[in-house]
């Protein structure tokens, strides 16, 4: 139920796109005297199909039944963005059924934020192909490092790539059961993004273990894992895998989604500190290394 302020917030936002939005955007004449520097009331009820009378009321900030689908033709009657759309529905008390795309554009400054995280911080599309991490990341992944068609694929690499089932091997087969919880459910909310058949149907040719745990239908939450790794530099870690799900540039959401691993305990936050200590200064780790 909306409270007044929001009716009333409501009322001002219609009728404020509503002045700003003139007729020639919307392909309608200008014709005679207006009252109004924008649309009519009745002109945008028409571009919206839905009643004069009803979208008057609603102009009104009056305590009526509205639908989903009706709030969003008005919205692309309005000619709304993404944040404006979102804020309507808001308003009106609604959940907005948000669209999905198979692109995602990151906003630049998300490069940023990877690269001031002093940890493993990386960014995955919502079939899981690699859209941006950090260096300490790719130090402990080494992306770039495998080659085919699949390569820049997180969950091809976790089935496919010797050296990540290495890196996997502490809880190999639970840590896939929850990238493929993640990324089923990814699936659904993008049935139309043909990357998830061309993926599922390769895995399953190549990889007799996720044919078996796909068959087990698991669907995971974007909550943090606690993962173990082995790796030949970082040695033995334990992390919280937290994910975050991303917007795209416009903020209409894209099914991207950010991994940050926060150290377990004091022994990997050691190893990272080690590790981001030779990423700022390379010429000593190159030494250190050499000595080892």
């Amino acid at each position: 139920m909306q409270h007044s302020r929001q009716r009333n917030e409501l009322k001002a936002f219609l009728r404020a796109r509503r002045a700003a939005l003139a007729p020639e955007a919307v392909g309608l004449p200008r014709g005679g005297r207006r009252l109004t520097p924008g649309l009519r009331r009745e002109e945008v009820a028409a571009l919206a199909e839905v009643g004069v009378t009803w979208y008057t009321w609603l102009e009104q900030g009056r305590a009526i039944n509205v639908s989903a689908a009706a709030l969003a033709r008005i919205a692309r009657a309005l000619r709304l963005d993404a944040t404006d759309e979102a804020y309507l529905f808001a308003l009106a008390g609604l959940a907005r059924a948000e669209p999905v795309r198979n692109h995602v554009v990151l906003p630049p400054t998300v490069q940023g934020v990877l690269d001031l995280y002093q940890a493993p911080a990386f960014v995955l599309d919502p079939v899981f192909d690699l859209l941006a991490y950090n260096a300490m990341a790719d130090r402990l992944y080494r992306f770039g490092e495998f080659r085919g068609r699949f390569a820049a694929n997180h969950l091809w690499n976790a089935f496919m790539n010797p050296a990540r089932r290495s890196l996997y091997e502490p809880c190999y087969e639970p840590g896939l059961l929850n990238l493929l919880g993640i990324f089923r459910v990814n699936q659904a909310a993008h049935p139309d993004d043909p990357r998830f058949d061309a993926l599922i149907d390769a895995l399953a040719a190549a990889s007799p273990l996720f044919r078996s745990l796909w068959q087990r239908h698991h669907v995971a939450p974007l909550t943090a894992w606690i993962a173990h790794f082995r790796h030949p530099e970082f040695g033995e870690v334990r992390v919280h895998s937290n994910r975050f799900p991303l917007r795209d540039a416009d903020g209409t959401a894209s099914g991207a989604t950010a991994f940050f691993f926060v150290p377990e305990d004091a022994a990997t936050a050691a190893s990272f500190a080690r590790i981001a200590h030779r990423l700022r200064r390379p010429g000593e780790a190159e030494a250190e290394l050499a000595g080892a």
